[in-house]
């Protein structure tokens, strides 16, 4: 069966002091998905790489990268998968540091073919004098192109209140 993975990884991150009514309206305005249009026709499928970022300055700085899944090698992908037959095992591959949650650490959704499945994570991290927060938002499609125009099989929402 010819097959291909569509990633789309929405990354927030924002600090401590960047916490409160105002950023948070900023914050929980940013799109968590966007169009997904892969370059072109990969034999593994994209990952599409979006970033928004105020851990440097108070507005969230917005990149975008569109990454090969069968070219560079020398990047980290977000989602750990594991082909199993006419289904691809998913598990979250980023930095969790708090809360601590063991069920993130294992295989969490069996995606059939020609569906698609969202996955939602939050954490808190300790840097040396600062407090770092991180949203990530992880649609994947697993169907004959790098679409994510799919039926959503399964929606995951892990997040939990950060202090």
């Amino acid at each position: 069966m010819d097959h291909r993975i569509a990633i789309q990884f929405t990354q927030i991150a924002w600090t401590k002091w960047a916490r409160g009514a105002a950023a948070g309206t900023i914050r929980n305005a940013l799109p968590r998905e966007s169009s997904f249009r892969a370059p072109n026709d990969s034999p593994r499928g994209w990952l599409h790489r979006i970033e928004y970022s105020a851990l440097d300055t108070p507005d969230y700085q917005h990149r975008e990268a569109w990454i090969d899944l069968a070219g560079d090698e020398n990047w980290r992908s977000p989602v750990k998968t594991r082909l199993d037959g006419d289904h691809l095992w998913i598990m979250p591959d980023v930095y969790l540091q708090k809360p601590a949650r063991a069920n993130l650490q294992s295989w969490m959704v069996r995606l059939p073919f020609g569906q698609r499945a969202i996955i939602r994570i939050n954490t808190a991290v300790d840097g040396d004098h600062q407090r770092y927060y991180y949203e990530y938002h992880l649609t994947v499609g697993f169907a004959a192109t790098a679409t994510l125009d799919l039926p959503l099989f399964r929606e995951v929402d892990e997040r939990v209140p950060l202090y």
